[in-house]
Parts: structure tokens; C-alpha cells; sequence
């Protein structure tokens, strides 16, 4: 765990990679189950169904993984709205990390927790 904690633009990253065969295999079930029910379903209304599905399960798992980052970050929820925007994951993974901040003091590097006073 503490290397997710170290590197949370990864593990988003990875849940992101990790989330493609779980939406291939959801919607290759549905698809499956949608001509079994009726077969002379259209294919466009199949891959419209797919993709809001992949789309679905896609938010379910993201959502609390990128929530839990953004709270390790110290950042606001309402940054998991850049997600519904194209392009936005590259905008969240820029985010900043406010929990942690390295200060150069001496030509040397030091750790600053935010909320705890600094003593010189």
C-alpha cells in the first residue's frame, strides 16, 4: 500500500489500464445476452449499449480510486469532475500534490507537512 501512496498518478494510471478487459468482458456478456433476448437487434444499438455500459463501469471503479487520490493529495473533490471531460484524466494527473511540499533550505531538501508550523 505504501507504494501507492507514493505514486498516485500510477495507480490511477493502472486502474485505468486494469479497467480495460473488465469493460471488454462486461460488455461482450451484455452484447451476448442482448442477441439471446432478440437477434435481430440492431448492431448499432449493441455498440451504443456497450459503450454506456464500459462508460458505467468505467466511473464505478475510477471514480473511488481517483477520490482517494485526490484526498492523499490534499486536493478538492470537485476535481473529479475534470474525469467527465475529454482529455480531462491528462488535466488530473497534472494536479499537483499539496500534501507533501520539498523546500530547498541550504542547498538541501526538506520535507514541509502542510498544517504544521515551520521553525527556522
Amino acid at each position: 500500500m505504501n507504494w501507492f501512496k507514493r505514486h498516485l498518478n500510477w495507480t490511477v494510471i493502472l486502474t485505468v489500464v486494469a479497467l480495460y478487459p473488465l469493460n471488454f468482458a462486461v460488455a461482450l456478456v451484455v452484447g451476448l445476452l442482448l442477441f439471446s433476448i432478440d437477434p435481430f437487434t440492431a448492431e448499432e444499438t449493441a455498440e451504443g449499449i456497450a459503450v454506456l455500459i464500459a462508460f458505467i463501469v468505467n466511473l464505478a471503479v475510477l471514480f473511488p480510486v481517483a477520490a482517494w487520490s485526490l484526498k492523499k493529495k490534499s486536493r478538492s473533490l470537485w476535481n473529479l469532475l475534470l474525469l467527465i471531460v475529454p482529455f480531462g484524466l491528462i488535466i488530473f494527473l497534472c494536479l499537483e500534490n499539496r500534501s507533501e511540499l520539498i523546500d530547498i533550505k541550504n542547498g538541501a531538501f526538506t520535507e514541509i507537512k502542510l498544517g504544521e508550523d515551520e521553525t527556522d
